[in-house]
């Protein structure tokens, strides 16, 4: 079966779902990493559990293991300069460098991100080209504003 039509397809529906963007965090050892993630969703509320979608190219792909820690950082709309540096693999060296970064329990987030979701991974299920992670949410951060960065048909929304 010729699936170039489907993906092609795929590909042009998935373009009108409306994702609110993300920013995957976390450690290994001394090294920070940050990768933007649309593929990010709510499982449950008890016990409070996300999934996170992950490339297994990208170079975050080895710090998300079972048991270990990472960060979801909900972004604010004025943050696109953030998505756009953690989305680019020749900037893997910037990403820390743009907005406000702290560490909490070894795990690093943004500040200045609407929403920091800090989360143990307890289950990897890979997928074809990709790892579903399952992360058990163990603290939030909120602000007091919500004002998502979102994003449709390749672009950001205003």
């Amino acid at each position: 079966m010729d699936l170039e039509p489907v993906n092609k397809e795929f590909l042009q529906a998935m373009r009108g779902i409306i994702s609110t963007v993300t920013v995957v965090s976390a450690k290994n050892g001394e090294n920070k990493h940050a990768m933007t993630a649309t593929s990010v969703a709510s499982l449950s509320l008890d016990p409070p559990s996300m999934l996170v979608c992950i490339n297994r190219e990208a170079s975050i792909h080895e710090v998300m293991k079972e048991g270990l820690g990472f960060c979801i950082n909900i972004l604010s709309l004025g943050q696109k300069n953030l998505a756009d540096i953690c989305s680019i693999k020749e900037k893997e060296e910037e990403r820390f460098l743009e907005g406000n970064w702290s560490e909490l329990e070894n795990i690093p987030y943004n500040i200045d991100s609407q929403s920091n979701l800090f989360c143990n991974c307890v289950q990897a299920i890979q997928n074809s080209t990709h790892t579903i992670y399952v992360g058990e949410v163990t603290k939030v951060i909120n602000k007091n504003t919500f004002d998502p960065l979102l994003y449709k048909d390749g672009n950001y929304l205003d």
